[in-house]
């Protein structure tokens, strides 16, 4: 007769089929998270950017460096200086340029939706900038979001008892929800300044 593994001692079927549930669910679970990051990543632009950014970078000066140099290396011309002689020049003082953002090279934004809806090109600070803000402003609607939620619970008491309770919880709440109320406002003027800048 063949002994029993002491592993399987106690595992009837129900608690192998529990287990394969539990187990197949994290799984799911796992894989779902995992798209969703992939997709908030690609959608707000930071999966390009810290993930395959670094990598064109790389391969194109790779091969920049790899390619032998083809174009002759300019040389100086040797300078005139004029005659004493010649009728004095008089010289202008330069025109003083105004720092416009560089849009030869923009990077179009595409915002499908929401109030900030659009699909413009921007510099490429004014793109970092415009992403660091967007993100700012999501979290900040995230945590009026659960300041409100928070607050259902916590300053909604039914007797003093849970009001006694709560109090605290409560003030920090509204205290919560008065903050992120007041950074939606500001980031959405800084938002609404950047997509006006772009082209």
């Amino acid at each position: 007769m063949l002994s029993e593994s002491p592993y399987k001692i106690g595992l009837g079927p129900k608690i192998l089929s529990r287990a394969r549930l539990i187990l197949g669910s994290l799984l799911l679970l796992l894989t779902v998270v995992a798209i969703a990051g992939v997709h908030q990543g690609v959608t707000s632009g930071d999966f390009d950017r810290v993930l395959l950014k670094p990598f064109r970078e790389f391969a194109a000066d790779f091969e920049k460096a790899t390619q032998p140099s083809s174009t002759p290396t300019p040389t100086s011309k040797p300078s005139t200086t004029p005659s004493p002689t010649s009728a004095p020049v008089k010289k202008s003082a330069p025109a003083v340029q105004q720092t416009q953002p560089d849009y030869s090279n923009c990077i179009r934004k595409n915002i499908r939706e929401g109030e900030f809806a659009s699909n413009k090109c921007y510099s490429q600070a004014d793109y970092e900038d415009l992403n660091y803000y967007l993100q700012r402003y999501d979290s900040a609607k995230f945590s009026l979001s659960g300041a409100e939620s928070s607050m259902r619970i916590t300053c909604n008491c039914r007797v003093q008892q849970e009001c006694d309770f709560f109090k605290d919880s409560c003030e920090r709440d509204k205290q919560q929800k008065s903050q992120a109320e007041a950074d939606i406002n500001n980031y959405r003027g800084i938002i609404q300044g950047i997509i006006a800048k772009g082209k």
